[in-house]
């Protein structure tokens, strides 16, 4: 039987071993056994190059956790590197650079909205909105952290159980505390169903060699941290993998359908593509230039639980580079200016607006048809 966090013992609720060398309990890159889990290192590119992913070989294991002496107490980062230990609250909830930085969601935020949109929510703003979690933000974040930060998830997750439900505080008093004093300790709380999905995602991921192997081969949530050349302005990353040989990056993803005609169009919504090009382009800052693959494994949300491996396309990803030196020039106009403008701006106040053109199609295809009349 499950045990649930409760304020006396809430670390108890340990999720199931997941990714090879990941699991309840275990070191990763750890075997059951205590033993160094073979799957957890060099297999990931020898499957890589036998499925045609990939390379030529660049070991950068000696850079890793470099510039560590550029920081301050309290930590920020105060010269160009890789620092491991830097939670992702901290990561996303302050400054960790000393000159205001900017993301990867940072630039796809000012390229799909405004500066405005983003100054709003960012660390520059001090009155900025606590941020609000999303459903299906929680299955994904839960899944991230079972597979790649086990220890996190078992600090950082509360698991109400089946059937909970505030409203009857009588038949759920002792889960309403549990519950409400996880809150108080900063945790995330999800269903035990959400619970059950991330560990049945977790457990197919962990059956496919490749993706396995890719998740397990480098070091989980390390922070990059660069200087722009063009701007000055410093560039965060956070990869979910920065691998030993950084031939391949891996990036863990859910979706609700994976097949490759919607998926193209998500990858593309979403901006994945930008994503791998901020990435790509600060682990160059870091490591030097050198032939890399970012690879989106991607498993789907419903049973079952269809894995994906996705080598996005090398073209595409330029393209997106252009639509990140866009959104990083404007951030850093926004910074040296101080004025951080919304859809418009001081000399076009007013903007046209037009009907879509779908929809001009079809009212000229009506016209022709003898359906509407300009008379």
């Amino acid at each position: 039987m499950d045990r649930y966090p409760r304020p006396s013992h809430d670390a108890d609720h340990q999720p199931p071993a997941t990714v090879a060398g990941r699991g309840t309990g275990r070191d990763a890159g750890l075997g059951r056994n205590g033993d160094r889990c073979r799957h957890a290192r060099r297999p990931a590119l020898r499957l890589a190059r036998q499925s045609g992913l990939y390379g030529i070989a660049a070991d950068h294991r000696s850079a890793l956790g470099q510039g560590g002496g550029g920081v301050t107490d309290p930590f920020v980062i105060t010269e160009p590197g890789a620092y491991p230990g830097i939670s992702a609250e901290d990561y996303h909830d302050r400054e960790i650079c000393d000159a205001p930085s900017v993301s990867s969601s940072g630039l796809k935020l000012i390229a799909a909205k405004s500066p405005l949109h983003y100054w709003a929510q960012s660390n520059l703003n001090p009155n900025r909105p606590a941020r609000k979690a999303k459903p299906h933000f929680s299955i994904g974040h839960a899944l991230h952290d079972m597979v790649l930060l086990n220890d996190r998830f078992t600090q950082h997750y509360h698991v109400t159980p089946h059937g909970f439900n505030e409203q009857h505080s009588r038949k759920w008093e002792e889960e309403i505390d549990a519950r409400d004093y996880a809150v108080q300790k900063g945790k995330q709380v999800i269903t035990r169903g959400q619970y059950d999905m991330a560990v049945a995602m977790a457990e197919s991921i962990s059956r496919d060699e490749l993706a396995g192997a890719l998740l397990t081969a480098g070091t989980p949530e390390m922070t990059l941290a660069a200087r722009d050349e063009e701007t000055g302005v410093w560039l965060r990353a956070r990869p979910d993998v920065l691998p030993e040989t950084m031939e391949i990056i891996p990036d863990l993803k859910t979706a609700a359908d994976a097949s490759l005609d919607v998926y193209e169009r998500a990858a593309t919504r979403f901006g994945y593509f930008q994503s791998a090009a901020h990435y790509l382009d600060v682990i160059e800052a870091l490591y030097g230039p050198a032939k890399r693959r970012f690879v989106l494994i991607t498993v789907e949300k419903e049973y079952p639980y269809v894995v994906t491996i996705d080598h996005l396309d090398d073209v595409d990803i330029d393209f997106a580079r252009l639509r990140n030196r866009h959104a990083l020039n404007r951030f850093a106009e926004c910074l040296k200016s101080g004025v951080w403008p919304g859809y418009t701006s001081p000399d076009r106040p007013i903007r046209p607006l037009q009907m879509a053109n779908y929809e001009r199609a079809l009212i000229n295809q009506a016209v022709e048809r003898g359906e509407l009349s300009y008379s």
